[in-house]
């Protein structure tokens, strides 16, 4: 198994890329070596990094002999512009980053204007349901992990010049496909998300005297959620949940994980709860 790391806290890459999530998460994990560090944001364009941002990352990513894999989110236009801008100072510094796309429309620019970066599908892509519900009495959830639904999706990706798959552990399972298919396989964990949308609770808490969620929809953010997630409790289940700025997640049971790694080439662990 080989790992991606996803950073928000720790300024040193750990010597085991387990280290990097929950304890419990640890002795769950099969052993690896790291091959990639993630930066950037899957949910909120409001995140984007800056330039110099994504440099440091870039550098912090080659010095540990890692592949720098930028995480782009869904995209307004202006965001589209933001994402171009931005590679367009990387690939003007020689930086060569993947790039995980959860917008068709930077895939697009993707194909255009940047055919030497690695592509990959992020988890926004797959639309199969996560909802930290269904395991109130099922608590090793029902995934079949039948891939056939997904099938064209996968063949779509791959002849767009797509070189990985990535995905959340869902309730259908299934989206990762074979181990002969083309695309890498990719599971992030342990934070799924549920649900997530351009009205952002925290956002429109910076405009008590406006108009609230619709004023914070036209303005940018001063980013909030950077100071971490926030518990978010629910009394129809009791898994775990966090809000992270414009985007709910919940920790997937640990019962749940073994079907899932089966179908995994890489897991991508995250440090925290983030857009």
């Amino acid at each position: 198994m080989e790992y991606g790391l996803r950073l928000t806290r720790s300024e040193a890459l750990p010597a085991d890329p387990r280290a990097a999530c929950p304890a419990p998460w640890r002795e769950l994990l099969p052993p690896g070596r790291a091959a990639a560090l993630y930066f950037g944001t899957e949910f909120c364009e409001d995140r984007l990094p800056t330039p110099a941002e994504a440099r440091a990352s870039c550098e912090l990513a080659l010095a540990h002999g890692l592949e720098p894999t930028l995480l782009t989110p869904l995209a307004t236009p202006e965001a589209l512009q933001r994402v171009q801008a931005l590679l367009d100072d990387l690939d003007d510094g020689g930086w060569q980053p993947a790039v995980v796309f959860n917008d068709w429309g930077v895939l697009g620019l993707l194909r255009q204007r940047y055919p030497a970066l690695p592509r990959r599908a992020g988890r926004l892509m797959n639309r199969s349901l996560r909802d930290p519900r269904a395991y109130r009495d099922a608590p090793e959830g029902r995934a079949t992990h039948e891939g056939m639904r997904f099938a064209r999706m996968r063949r779509f990706l791959a002849d767009a010049g797509v070189a990985a798959i990535e995905t959340d552990a869902d309730l259908e399972g299934g989206f990762l496909g074979d181990a002969e298919e083309p695309l890498q396989r990719t599971l992030h964990l342990p934070y799924t998300f549920a649900a997530s949308g351009r009205n952002c609770p925290l956002k429109a808490l910076l405009f008590r005297d406006g108009d609230g969620f619709s004023q914070a929809i036209a303005e940018r953010c001063s980013a909030p959620c950077r100071a971490g997630p926030l518990p978010a409790p629910r009394s129809d289940t009791t898994v775990a949940q966090w809000r992270a700025g414009n985007t709910l997640f919940y920790e997937v049971p640990p019962a749940a994980l073994q079907g899932f790694l089966a179908h995994a080439d890489r897991i991508v662990l995250h440090e925290e709860a983030a857009p």
